[in-house]
């Protein structure tokens, strides 16, 4: 099976590089260039004097030795950020005089532009297997080299074994004084936030719980038990700070201020409405006295009660009604005798100018019904602390 992606020397490399090797002289590779294939990756061809449709040429970032024994040399090339909106599939090392001395099939990568959204630079290394390597010129231009991240990888394990090395180095060493309030020094941590020491150094999570510790006891100097809260809105104090525990007041109270002594604290009583009642009314009489107006004189006529008698004394006409009750040395007992009948008849009577006295009650004066001793006022929620 044929390898889809490889790279070889072309007919003038190879003829350049055995001339060069004849006269003890190096043959430079300085660029590189890539390009699209016109839409298909093409097979490298050592006859390829160019490639099928170059896209970005530069010169070349790197060109180095990675397999002496077997004549392997890596050349690179970097695409600034700046380039782009191609595909790459085709690649190819040419001369300082513009010959193409290598080509080859890459896997197949869209290099975007900056205006795309997507800006990187973009490495493209060639691993070519040469005659000898004593026929190529490795060196490049110091001032176009970048560093790749294999480089700076690279680099930054060299500086780390380094480092640990003297760390290590270091560690076995008995030189590891410890720091003081006036010396510098190696310093231990603690996340104790009751250590009275000065040797070791709060972690940030001591620092957080000190600080909060702190706040919490500041806060139970303010709010010991029996503390009483108000509040303008829906608040349960018992959800705000649940280590406490918090009881209502009483819906519908006004506060009063208890004795100093607390002996009638949180007692309740009173009432919104009162109804004034007759023990509740001041000690006063009140006196009603006054007189009719005063009538005039006037006569006033009996009515007519028929005929009738009356009794009468002794030689009285009529009839006797009571027998020998009296008498006198010159008259003997006498009876007394009704009176002659007198026809029906009626009698003016003269009622004179008079007037009376009156006594009474007055009418009820209300309707004994209660009113309101509220005060204008706003409704808070209250609780008291408990515990």
């Amino acid at each position: 099976m044929s390898k889809k992606f490889l790279s070889l020397i072309t007919r003038t490399g190879a003829e350049k590089m055995a001339a060069a090797i004849a006269r003890g002289e190096k043959v430079t590779f300085s660029a590189m260039a890539v390009g699209d294939g016109s839409g298909s990756t093409p097979a490298p061809d050592e006859n390829q004097t160019r490639l099928v449709n170059e896209c970005f040429r530069t010169s070349l970032n790197s060109l180095k030795v990675t397999d002496s024994e077997a004549s392997i040399i890596a050349a690179e090339m970097i695409i600034p950020p700046e380039a782009g909106g191609f595909t790459i599939r085709e690649a190819a090392l040419f001369d300082e005089s513009g010959d193409c001395l290598a080509v080859a099939s890459v896997p197949e990568t869209y290099k975007p532009l900056l205006a795309e959204g997507s800006g990187r630079f973009t490495v493209i290394r060639l691993w070519l297997a040469v005659s000898s390597t004593e026929g190529v010129e490795l060196i490049v231009d110091p001032g176009i080299v970048l560093a790749t991240v294999e480089d700076v990888i690279n680099i930054s394990n060299e500086i780390k074994d380094y480092a640990d090395n003297q760390l290590s180095d270091h560690a076995a060493s008995r030189n590891h004084p410890d720091a003081t309030l006036d010396e510098k020094g190696f310093t231990r941590l603690s996340n104790a936030i009751d250590s009275d020491s000065q040797e070791k150094a709060a972690t940030p999570l001591a620092v957080k719980l000190a600080v909060e510790a702190a706040i919490r006891a500041a806060w139970e100097l303010d709010n010991p038990v029996g503390t009483v809260k108000f509040y303008a809105r829906n608040v349960d104090p018992n959800e705000r700070y649940p280590w406490t525990e918090w009881v209502y007041t009483g819906e519908d109270k006004t506060i009063r201020v208890g004795k100093a002594d607390g002996s009638d604290v949180a007692t309740t009583g009173g009432s919104d409405t009162v109804t004034i009642e007759r023990a509740n009314l001041p000690a006063v009489q009140i006196d009603v006295s006054g007189e009719t107006s005063e009538q005039p004189e006037q006569p006033l006529t009996t009515a007519e009660n028929g005929a009738h008698n009356h009794q009468g004394g002794d030689g009285a006409p009529g009839e006797q009604w009571r027998e020998g009750t009296h008498g006198t040395d010159n008259q003997k007992d006498a009876n007394f005798n009704l009176t002659s009948d007198a026809p029906a008849h009626s009698h003016d009577v003269v009622i004179p100018p008079h007037k009376h006295s009156t006594t009474g009650k007055t009418a009820n004066l209300g309707e004994g019904k209660s009113f309101s001793v509220v005060e204008a006022h706003t409704l808070l929620m209250c609780w008291a602390r408990v515990a």
